[in-house]
């Protein structure tokens, strides 16, 4: 078996969401590849899993982030300085970092996670923003975000995950 693979050197799409209707029309996408059996990905995750991934921060972001989830001071520390300002302003997280287990325990899906159940849970989240809710919680990482800079830092994020799947 082969290792996991390093997402730094992996092949993966440029992807630009200026909002969440384009969010939506990239789902749309990958869900008529899913069905079409045209999906692939090139990361170390099936894309339930990355879906599912976008649809637990998403969701924390709105609901509170588990009280286990808070990465060390250092870690915090280098993204507010290194991170904060590209990620708030909607740029593409960045490839093949390796959060703590203290972050991947609560937000990192295992295997079994079905295609469907995850695309309903994304699209989900992106209803409730839809309809009004509001980013309000703080970021582990960044801390106090207004809403519109988690609306960017969250489109950025699904900018990353959903990049490295290919609708054929």
């Amino acid at each position: 078996m082969n290792g996991p693979i390093d997402t730094k050197k992996a092949e993966r799409r440029e992807l630009l969401f200026g909002g969440r209707e384009d969010l939506a029309m990239e789902l749309d996408r990958l869900e008529a590849a899913h069905a079409a059996g045209t999906l692939r990905t090139s990361g170390n995750w099936t894309a339930a899993q990355g879906l599912e991934h976008c649809a637990r921060v998403w969701a924390a972001a709105m609901d509170g982030f588990p009280e286990g989830a808070r990465p060390p001071g250092w870690l915090k520390l280098a993204a507010k300085l290194f991170f904060r300002r590209a990620a708030v302003a909607g740029k593409t997280a960045p490839a093949g970092m390796k959060p703590p287990a203290v972050i991947t325990d609560h937000f990192e899906p295992g295997p079994e996670v079905a295609f469907d159940d995850a695309m309903a849970h994304l699209r989900g989240q992106l209803e409730r923003t839809r309809r009004g809710e509001r980013f309000s919680k703080p970021s582990p990482l960044f801390g106090e975000l207004t809403h519109d800079e988690w609306l960017r830092l969250q489109l950025g994020h699904c900018q990353l995950h959903l990049g490295f799947m290919h609708p054929g």
